[in-house]
């Protein structure tokens, strides 16, 4: 009687396991990402520069929590900035890479003033290896503490930026099924 009662409740443990939802992890964390960037501008307009460009850094996650702490960040993206008080339109995508390899991609936006901050949304749309299905979302902010710019010397060449500066996200919610 015993050995049946222990088949039938590690059958029903099994049953419970494999239902999706059970095993996920739902969590909200506040982060943050020291980065450096750079890109070109390039004169779209009489009053309007496009930037195109890269920034990367480490994912710092307060009180070490979470499986993103300390993951690689990479994010391409654009920037469209009016040269004439300097408000700022940007997108762009990024991964996030852990220690192991996993990936989790994401897509964000900002609007703000160049050099300044640009403020928008961050949100999580997929991932490998153990973050597999991850989703999730938060304001995104990033400050921007240094620029250099160097003019090329033939014309269609662009401006050349390098930066550094910080990302932070408040509430960074994500669930992992």
């Amino acid at each position: 009687m015993k050995l049946w009662m222990g088949v039938l409740v590690a059958g029903a443990m099994l049953v419970l396991v494999s239902v999706p939802g059970w095993g996920a992890e739902e969590r909200t964390v506040k982060a943050s990402a020291a980065w450096v960037g750079q890109g070109r501008f390039f004169s779209t307009g009489t009053e309007t520069l496009y930037f195109v460009g890269a920034f990367s850094g480490i994912l710092f996650v307060d009180n070490d929590q979470g499986l993103l702490n300390t993951a690689k960040i990479l994010c391409p993206g654009t920037l469209e900035v009016e040269t004439n008080g300097g408000a700022q339109r940007g997108e762009g995508r990024c991964v996030m890479t852990d220690h192991d390899g996993n990936h989790v991609f994401a897509r964000w936006t900002c609007a703000g003033t160049h050099q300044v901050e640009c403020k928008g949304t961050f949100t999580l749309t997929g991932g490998t290896g153990r973050f597999s299905g991850i989703s999730g979302q938060s304001e995104f902010r990033v400050r921007t503490a240094i620029a250099e710019l160097a003019i090329g010397s033939h014309m269609g060449e662009g401006i050349h930026e390098t930066a550094a500066g910080i990302a932070e996200w408040p509430t960074l919610r994500y669930r992992i099924p």
